[in-house]
């Protein structure tokens, strides 16, 4: 099928576990990725408020001219502003998104998001789009109304270095279904290191798959329940899904892809070959 559907779904995080490379390594990689033959599939370059004096530091010894930037911010709102000034203080960065944490600290899911709303609001971000991450097991209908009246979208967090950080299919079901029934569109980090729901061999977690999400999507818009998109989303049948995949309609993949915009890759070398090996993609 067209690659179309994968355009921009594979944000580079190889700065953050497991991959965890060093700044200049991250940095070549993703110039790589940005020049190959599936450049259009490749996003944003993901890096923490932490690190962007060496990011900056990296792209001046390899003379880059100009990167698109995920940023996130680990520790909450409350480096907002600074985070922002660094960014801006470098010409070469092209802020394209600022992805935030709402503090778990918060009596509720609606005062953690109400605090983050209101200081997004009060950060100019220069046409970026801010991601809201709230815990999978959290995310309710009146967080999502409340990001969306703001024009804030979702990040869920869809694994990790722990058991517990990936949330079980009727977990990330419901929360499709609440995003999908607002029309709220969301990006997923961590865990989706491979196409189709897997346990990884060396740590025995059970991963979701990225084509099983996109599928679960088309699912949630269509008015399928927690159970059935839950069913979509346990699917470990490797042709099964690509060849749901491959028989989307454009209009279902279209609206799917409104709603899913992307996931943080530690990897982007490994979700491309998936798609090769399972026949949506070629070089040619």
């Amino acid at each position: 099928m067209a690659g179309d559907i994968f355009s921009g779904l594979f944000d580079d995080a190889s700065l953050f576990p497991p991959a965890s490379l060093a700044m200049p390594d991250a940095v070549a990689g993703h110039l790589r990725h940005q020049q190959a033959w599936y450049g259009d599939m490749s996003g944003p370059f993901v890096c923490a408020d932490t690190k962007i004096t060496q990011l900056s530091a990296a792209l001046t010894a390899a003379n880059v001219a100009e990167l698109d930037l995920a940023l996130v911010l680990p520790g909450g709102a409350d480096s907002l502003d600074a985070a922002a000034d660094a960014v801006f203080a470098d010409p070469r960065l092209r802020l394209r998104a600022v992805e935030v944490p709402v503090d778990r600290q918060a009596a509720n899911t609606e005062v953690a998001v109400a605090r983050l709303v209101a200081r997004l609001d009060e950060t100019p971000l220069v046409g970026a789009t801010a991601f809201a991450e709230i815990p999978a097991a959290q995310l309710n209908s009146d967080a999502v109304h409340a990001l969306s009246e703001h024009r804030y979208l979702a990040k869920l967090r869809t694994g990790g270095v722990t058991a517990e950080a990936f949330p079980d299919e009727p977990t990330l079901a419901r929360c499709l279904i609440l995003l999908a029934d607002q029309r709220l569109a969301f990006k997923c980090t961590a865990g989706l290191h491979h196409a189709v729901r897997h346990r990884a061999a060396d740590t025995g977690f059970e991963h979701h798959g990225f084509l099983n999400v996109l599928l679960a999507v088309v699912a949630a818009l269509e008015g399928s329940d927690v159970p059935d998109v839950a069913g979509v989303l346990a699917d470990q049948d490797a042709n099964r899904v690509a060849r749901g995949v491959s028989e989307l309609t454009p209009d279902a993949a279209a609206g799917a892809r409104s709603l899913f915009t992307s996931f943080g890759t530690c990897s982007t070398d490994e979700p491309v070959t998936d798609l090769v090996t399972l026949g949506l993609v070629s070089k040619g």
